[in-house]
């Protein structure tokens, strides 16, 4: 398979020297960019560089010839996302870094050659565990700690522009590609236009995953997207990923349509080893006279995901398995007037029967419902109140209420204060115990309320930094759990 994968890469990179087109003519960027605007760069990386739009305008003026040359028409845009975090709980603390640094390079080569950089750092100022005595579960522990990667390399690719195609783009690198179910892979796409309302993307390359090994693992396959009216677009998708020694090939078609402005719907359909693996089906609907809009979803998954089904969610060896089951859910948004809100939702979640405890464990069927609303006295406050419920099989609940008061003195600052009950009841069996085979329940009737503040100070639309302060007090708990955040942005 690695020879397979070496044979595409080459393949890919002699494009470059033999099918690139000739410099486009006036307007042809504003119609290459209109495919970049599918790439999964955050809004803040889009952003010009500071007087990147006064050099342009002086370089317009003095009738030179166009630049061609590496690097002396690139614009240099990016973000740098800092947050340091303190937690404290039971007489032990915590406290961690996260950085999110992101660059963007426009022009390259002007008009023929981009690029792109990102990758997130945390660091445990801790250094380690904070388990105490026979303690099996870390309190201060989350997904962004489970693992030992303390650098993750997001991205990191060149887009090479007008290949054999006005309107194309072959990205090779790091990537995620959004449209197949986000895959994050080491390797090469190639997107292209043939026709206006046809566009063809082949992909290939090495999964990326920061929760297991992915040594040996290979990805490829293509999707075919087109408009057949501006109303209605259909894609298809094939790839295959190969893990030694599991193999999966899924196939997937895709429709969107608009009946009109105001009710719109999405379906997709998939199969997985030629099995039925997924349908989903989305609607939107807006009543403008009554400001009144709906927004519903139905899921159905008909193959089971399991450490042995390849799939791209990273999260799968922390969450575990998912049985087939059935998901719907439906929101209601009501204005009452310039002033008033309502808003009320339902969902559910039925699995398939027959599972086994602990796969019941980890695939309770519930029912939720939730109603909401929200006030604006001025334009500056804003008050909301929201509650929820949850029935979870098998005798489980959960009835929550919050409220939450913001405030905006000035377009530069926000203030936010809030407070949220919950009260649970919880029936569940050891996991350590069912695997020896005893089925003991245990139930336990908590109720938590937590307070919040935080505040964000906006002084240009480039930097941004923001604190917030939670404390949490659960009534089977003897010590209160604070935790402390303050984050610091700069776009440039």
């Amino acid at each position: 398979m690695n020879g397979k994968l070496h044979i595409l890469v080459v393949f890919f990179l002699g494009t470059i020297c033999l099918t690139w087109a000739p410099a486009p003519k006036a307007g042809a960027q504003e119609s290459a960019e209109s495919v970049d605007t599918r790439e999964t760069e955050s809004p803040e990386a889009e952003q010009p560089a500071a007087g990147g739009a006064d050099v342009e305008s002086a370089a317009g003026e003095s009738g030179s010839p166009e630049k061609s040359a590496w690097f002396e028409s690139m614009k240099v845009s990016g973000t740098l996302h800092s947050s340091y975090q303190f937690r404290s709980y039971d007489g032990r603390d915590d406290s961690d870094i996260y950085e999110y640094f992101s660059l963007r390079l426009r022009d390259i080569v002007k008009d023929r050659v981009d690029g792109a950089f990102s990758l997130f750092w945390h660091e445990d100022l801790n250094g380690g565990s904070t388990l105490k005595g026979s303690e099996l579960y870390d309190p201060f522990l989350d997904i962004d700690q489970a693992d030992s990667n303390r650098f993750r390399f997001y991205t990191g690719y060149l887009d090479f522009k007008q290949l054999g195609f006005e309107e194309s783009r072959l990205r090779v690198g790091r990537q995620f590609l959004e449209d197949i179910d986000y895959a994050h892979f080491d390797g090469a796409s190639y997107r292209f236009s043939p026709t206006d309302p046809l566009e063809i993307t082949l992909f290939g390359g090495r999964p990326v995953t920061f929760y297991s090994s992915s040594s040996g693992d290979a990805f490829y396959g293509a999707d075919v997207r087109y408009r057949f009216t501006p109303q209605t677009k259909a894609a298809a998708r094939y790839y295959r990923y190969d893990a030694d020694p599991f193999r999966d090939d899924l196939a997937a078609v895709e429709v969107w349509h608009m009946f009109m402005p105001e009710l719109q719907t999405h379906a997709e359909f998939s199969l997985l080893d030629a099995d039925p693996y997924l349908f989903q089906n989305d609607w939107y609907y807006r009543w403008d006279e009554y400001d009144f809009d709906i927004v519903a979803q139905v899921v159905r998954l008909f193959s089971e995901i399991s450490d042995q089904t390849i799939n791209f969610n990273p999260y799968f060896p922390v969450m575990h398995g998912y049985e087939p089951f059935t998901y719907g859910s439906t929101l209601f948004t009501k204005g009452l007037n310039d002033w008033v809100s309502l808003n009320a939702g339902f969902d559910f979640r039925v699995s398939d029967g027959g599972l086994d405890p602990v796969a019941e464990y980890t695939n309770r069927d519930y029912v939720r419902g939730t109603l909401g609303a929200e006030f604006y006295p001025t334009r500056q406050l804003t008050l909301s109140v929201n509650g929820e419920y949850w029935s979870v099989d098998s005798d489980d609940e959960f009835t929550g209420v919050s409220g939450e008061v913001e405030y905006k003195p000035t377009k530069q600052w926000t203030l936010t204060a809030g407070a949220e009950y919950g009260e649970y009841i919880q029936e569940y069996m050891d996991e350590f115990l069912l695997f020896f085979g005893q089925e003991e329940v245990f139930r336990i009737t908590p109720d938590v309320i937590t307070y919040y503040a935080r505040v964000k100070w906006q002084p240009t639309s480039r930097i941004y930094t923001a604190a917030r302060f939670e404390v949490e007090d659960n009534s089977l708990e003897n010590d209160n759990w604070y935790a402390f955040q303050l984050q610091v942005g700069v776009n440039f």
